[in-house]
């Protein structure tokens, strides 16, 4: 058997990805030692500390499967080694962040940036249109586009990392995501992308075994980051190579995250007046958690903390799972694109402000263990 073209078909590769972070996740859950989860911080929604390098493992079982396919030949995947050589800056900081907690947001910010103008210079990663008529004709300007690709990077980054506060948020919602661009790339017999994409979809349902619904083993920042900067990249390469479909169509696959963070930029610099930056525990994910996850588990016999904390991702894969079918079915159709996501981006809102709004009926208040 021809081992490379296995793993560069794409579903082979998302198999060994999905094998290897199974395999090798009990090693950081073990390591009690380091890369631990604070348990002070305003959104926390656990009381139990656990290994934040679950996403290093993502990071080695989707490159360790491009390393391989490139030791046994296979050409398909070769060419992925520059885009994965440009993303070792916001893993390595990402990282860093995970075992020491110290590592200030500007500074994660810029490596983001250096990332993605690594991936603009040797991985040809810059945004190819927009299709929006008077902006994309300023794309021929490489003082416009680059540093416009390098901020959508860069954002994308810290928006997977920014739903990553409840157990399977993140990796559910990025998996959606990259399983979107994997269904695209096969309509458009786009190989490559389809494999890639494949192998991350891959290395995060391993990941979900072990972190969801128990959150054993969390994403952290490097995984975030990763997963964040990856779906950046091919979504840039998925629309410069396909000119039958919307650019707005991995916009609207990512429309939960992205939403979630212009939300937060508002409610942070322009609601309360507080750095960009600054951490709270107002995101939807946290609200939902509050104003439904923990009501319900108060009414059951013996409330659990760590049972509500898993009731709160199932509801928002649910706006995943509408962006998606949203994007796949106008894939097309910049228009139609666009005022889905202007529908999705009210029914957030919506949504949010019933829950800020929402005052569950009184329960007697049990201990949450």
């Amino acid at each position: 058997m021809d081992w490379w073209l296995f793993i560069a078909s794409g579903t082979g590769g998302g198999v060994l990805s999905a094998a290897c972070a199974v395999i090798l996740m009990p090693v950081v859950i073990r390591a009690r030692w380091i890369g631990h989860d604070e348990l002070a911080g305003v959104q926390v929604m656990h009381d139990v500390g656990r290994s934040r390098l679950g996403g290093a493992i993502v990071v080695i079982a989707s490159l360790g499967v491009l390393a391989f396919a490139v030791w046994l030949g296979g050409a398909r995947l070769s060419v992925e080694l520059p885009l994965a050589l440009a993303a070792l800056p916001i893993i390595a900081v990402g990282l860093w962040e995970d075992l020491t907690h110290r590592v200030l947001p500007r500074y994660r910010l810029a490596a983001g940036v250096v990332s993605a103008a690594l991936a603009s210079i040797y991985a040809g990663g810059v945004i190819p249109r927009v299709d929006i008529p008077l902006l994309g004709d300023l794309l021929q300007y490489g003082w416009i586009v680059l540093p416009l690709t390098w901020f959508m990077v860069a954002g994308a980054c810290n928006a997977i990392n920014l739903v990553d506060g409840a157990h399977g948020l993140a990796g559910g919602t990025a998996l959606i995501m990259f399983c979107g661009l994997a269904v695209a790339a096969e309509w458009s017999g786009d190989a490559r992308t389809l494999a890639e994409a494949l192998v991350m979809a891959g290395a995060l349902i391993g990941f979900l075994a072990w972190n969801y619904p128990g959150g054993r083993v969390f994403l952290g920042d490097a995984g975030a980051y990763f997963v964040g900067f990856m779906y950046a990249q091919l979504s840039i390469r998925l629309i410069a190579r396909n000119d039958d479909l919307s650019a707005w169509y991995v916009l609207m696959l990512a429309a939960y995250p992205v939403v979630e963070t212009l939300f937060a930029m508002y409610r942070r610099g322009v609601v309360r007046r507080t750095r960009l930056t600054a951490p709270d525990a107002l995101h939807l994910h946290s609200l939902m958690f509050r104003r439904v996850a923990l009501p319900i588990e108060r009414r059951m016999r013996h409330p659990d903390r760590c049972r509500a904390n898993a009731r709160v991702a199932p509801r928002l894969w649910m706006h995943s799972a509408l962006c998606l079918v949203l994007a796949v079915a106008f894939h097309d159709n910049t228009a139609a694109l666009f005022f889905s996501f202007a529908a999705y981006s009210l029914f957030y809102v919506r949504q949010y402000t019933a829950l800020v709004r929402f005052r569950s009926v009184k329960v007697a208040r049990r201990p949450l263990h």
